[in-house]
């Protein structure tokens, strides 16, 4: 196994990194300190900005991709196993998470459009961030010859978003929201709300003495 530490942009202390971890572009990675890099984790493409901070935790089988926007993770994050990340493929493409923020396994992850995550991010199994799609207003070819569509998706800080939520394009969750489980976010939320449904709408408040 390479060394990556030495191959890393800037590498903090107590670097932990598995035999079978594959970074295509190490030299990309600025990695802080007490960051994990479990078994099976994969990083393929080069973006322009990539910044890992400390106390990050990449648990097994996690897996990112695309290039040459910017990926940066503050301090405090754990991807739990299977996480997927697609950065996207375009010069603007951002994947952007805020500290204290937890991913639990197989969500996924789109830059595309531009993802921008808030600290005390508390984000279920199953969550879709889709920031980018198909021209399906398009008829004259396939959709899968469309090219992408894709829109910004904005979370505010202290969110919790429950199991098996789709997230889509041009969309911001306000600061203090609960998403609840199965739904489907189509538009913005007002802050301290409870979404549900499909798609979803308010059902409530956190305050709420019912």
């Amino acid at each position: 196994m390479p060394d990556y530490r030495k191959q890393f942009k800037s590498c903090g202390q107590n670097v932990q990194i598995a035999d079978d971890v594959y970074i295509e572009h190490p030299e990309s990675l600025e990695v802080g300190d007490r960051v994990n890099f479990m078994r099976g984790f994969h990083m393929i493409g080069q973006p322009q900005v990539a910044r890992i901070g400390s106390d990050v935790t990449f648990y097994p089988n996690c897996f990112i991709q695309g290039s040459p926007g910017r990926f940066v993770i503050q301090d405090h994050v754990g991807f739990f196993p299977g996480n997927y990340i697609s950065l996207g493929d375009w010069d603007d493409s951002f994947v952007e998470i805020g500290h204290h923020s937890h991913f639990a396994p197989n969500c996924v992850l789109y830059g595309w459009g531009g993802l921008s995550i808030g600290p005390y991010a508390n984000i279920a199994s199953h969550t879709v961030f889709a920031t980018v799609g198909h021209h399906h207003e398009r008829t004259d070819v396939p959709m899968a010859l469309s090219g992408e569509k894709a829109g910004p998706i904005t979370l505010e800080q202290d969110v919790w978003i429950c199991a098996n939520v789709t997230i889509t394009a041009d969309t911001r969750i306000a600061q203090g929201c609960v998403i609840a489980a199965n739904a489907v976010i189509t538009r913005d939320t007002k802050p301290m709300g409870i979404y549900g449904g499909v798609p979803a709408k308010q059902i409530g408040t956190r305050d709420s003495k019912s």
